[in-house]
């Protein structure tokens, strides 16, 4: 059935128009608070695992139920409640006014971010140095060659032959990749192509200065790196290989400009969501629907692996969900449930470099500073791996994001056959779910210092509190 048309009068625009999301700002003061408590998330989550860590422990300072606890108290209207999967995944909301059967509003993100893992066996001596080595292997999609010359950390777990699991945190140690210099590279480096300026095998970190006794079977300095492990972490070289450990970058978030109107840190791709999604559920309290946020883990590899967006986990949540509204748990009622809900799948988007604005189609690029993006559809080239949302779900966002007052634009990544990129959103509508893309535009994207504009983390803030509390699709 066609629908009569209405006619506009003059008056009204036909045109859309691009706004700063400054213009839209409720209270400065409250971006400044809600920034620098975001630099803090930053300067604590180097990892997914810290980051997963980080949110169950501010939501159970706020009163939410961890529902993997033995007969969690029955469900009421405003209640909190959380889930972690493996450490490095987790699932958290509230209870809505409205039953589960009629459907969730879900925020879904990625927690893993660009790095430098360390090899299974990552320690090594140099016999012509004596220098210490520690050999990594990059994680994601990286530009090597950022990753030398810069101070760096090490992060992550490991798990030592007594069954006691250690987290490796702010250590103290600064470790670094070096570089060639000017004087020596001409022959063995200058004239290779940009991306291999750097290749895999070269990014190798300084880990000691070579002493020790040189009768040992092994290299001194390899001894010697075990010993200063065994001495803050009682560990040994076999506990090494029983491990997820990384180099990060060490610095910490900056405010970015002039104007000090821009963040700049690692990892923002994409806890830059995660403490959008965090914020919002905290500040929520008595939503219409079930207002729900995941948190996956392995986006940057391609959502591989139990902790994944592929993974059963989320089938695995709304089916605790279910049972824990008195319900049996059937395949049926998983499916009503996902069918009738609608996500926010929450991924940075690639802001417009002045310097390089020939890669984007600019009419459809995102600005920085002009609120958060919405992206209709997803991959690369002939909308490979996409995820294509439909002109109702637009319209129901565009409609929800207009009331609340949010600044907001139109994106795709890049121009046509320039590139592109994916993000979780096509493995949850693979549930039958409606799911639609929204970011923040953030500059040198996978890169270790990206930065993003404060007003647009506000008004990604802004957009999830409404998503989540009064959202009704």
């Amino acid at each position: 059935m066609v629908k009569p048309e209405v006619k506009r009068t003059v008056s009204e625009p036909h045109s859309w128009k691009r706004r700063w999301a400054r213009e839209r700002l409720d209270d400065p003061a409250l971006v400044d608070g809600l920034s620098e408590d975001y630099k803090v998330f930053l300067d604590r989550c180097r990892t997914e695992r810290e980051c997963a860590t980080y949110i169950a422990q501010a939501l159970h300072d706020s009163g939410f139920i961890d529902l993997a606890e033995k007969d969690p108290p029955p469900p009421a209207p405003g209640q909190g409640f959380y889930l972690v999967n493996r450490g490095s995944e987790i699932a958290f909301g509230r209870v809505g006014r409205s039953p589960l059967t009629s459907g969730t509003n879900l925020v879904a993100f990625h927690m893993d971010s660009p790095r430098l893992d360390l090899k299974p066996i990552p320690l090594d001596g140099d016999v012509d140095t004596g220098l210490g080595l520690v050999r990594t292997h990059y994680y994601g999609g990286i530009k090597k060659y950022h990753w030398v010359n810069i101070p760096l950390t090490l992060r992550g777990t490991i798990e030592r032959e007594d069954g006691r699991t250690i987290d490796v945190g702010p250590d103290g140690w600064t470790l670094i990749i070096p570089d060639l210099e000017p004087h020596l590279s001409h022959k063995v480096q200058d004239h290779r192509k940009l991306p291999e300026g750097i290749t895999g095998e070269e990014l190798v970190a300084l880990g000691a200065l070579g002493r020790g006794d040189e009768d040992c079977e092994r290299q001194p300095v390899v001894l010697d790196m075990l010993r200063a492990l065994n001495d803050r972490y009682g560990t040994t070289e076999e506990d090494l290989i029983c491990s997820d450990l990384c180099l990060v970058p060490q610095y910490p978030p900056r405010d970015v400009g002039l104007e000090r109107g821009m963040i700049g840190a690692y990892g923002q791709d994409d806890r830059v969501s995660a403490y959008s999604a965090m914020r919002a559920m905290l500040g929520s309290s008595d939503p219409e629907r079930w207002a729900l946020s995941i948190g996956f883990d392995k986006e940057e590899i391609g959502s591989e692996g139990a902790t994944g967006a592929r993974s059963f986990f989320l089938e695995s949540f709304y089916y605790k969900l279910i049972e824990w509204t008195g319900s049996r748990g059937m395949r049926r009622d998983l499916n009503s449930v996902l069918s009738r809900t609608f996500c926010i799948s929450s991924d940075v988007k690639a802001a417009v470099d002045p310097v390089f604005k020939g890669v984007h189609d600019i009419q459809n690029a995102a600005r920085s500073g002009s609120g958060i993006t919405i992206t209709k559809y997803t991959g690369s080239g002939g909308k490979s791996d996409a995820n294509d949302a439909s002109a109702e779900m637009v319209f129901k966002l565009r409609s929800h994001l207009n009331s609340l007052k949010i600044a907001w634009q139109m994106q795709e990544t890049g121009k046509v056959d320039e590139g592109g990129g994916g993000t979780v959103a096509r493995f949850l509508s693979s549930r039958n779910m409606d799911v639609i893309d929204v970011g923040i535009p953030v500059f040198s994207m996978h890169s270790k210092f990206e930065v993003i504009s404060k007003a647009d983390l506000y008004m990604a803030f802004k957009a999830f509190s409404g998503f989540f509390t009064a959202f009704r699709p």
